[in-house]
């Protein structure tokens, strides 16, 4: 009885899951493409301005300077992820600790600029491909 009870809230926990793949897949379609996320970038790459801090950087205040700064800062943090006890980072990039945002960004536009049959895909699949071109661990 409490075994046929478990199997069916087995079943019902599956179907669940099973309902939820297509609102996954939907997702993952919607994403950015390495094209639409260079556009999004160009204001923050043009407007760029250094300033007597190292470690500052002056941007326009506009929604697409904000949304390629949060995209690439999420990216930059993603790639240092490390498995407990492993030499390198899971996605084998190891960007010099001094490298920029800025500079992570004029990267992954470099790269999709020069990988044009790439522009399509999901940024941040070609961003981590700039990257770990780059930065490949050693």
């Amino acid at each position: 009885m409490m075994l046929d009870r478990w199997l069916r809230i087995g079943a019902f926990l599956l179907a669940g899951a099973l309902l939820q793949v297509p609102l996954v897949h939907e997702a993952v379609a919607g994403a950015y493409s390495a094209e639409e996320m260079l556009s999004e970038c160009q204001a923050l790459l043009s407007s760029a301005k250094t300033t007597p801090d190292p470690e500052a950087v002056e941007l326009d205040n506009t929604f697409s300077t904000g949304s390629c700064w949060g995209a690439f800062l999420s990216i930059q943090q993603l790639v240092t992820i490390k498995k407990a006890g492993a030499k390198h980072p899971m996605f084998r990039v190891c960007v010099p600790e001094d490298t920029t945002l800025v500079q992570i960004i004029q990267l992954f536009d470099v790269y999709a600029r020069n990988h044009p049959e790439r522009q399509s895909e999901p940024f941040t699949i070609v961003a981590v491909a700039a990257l770990h071109e780059a930065y490949r661990c050693r």
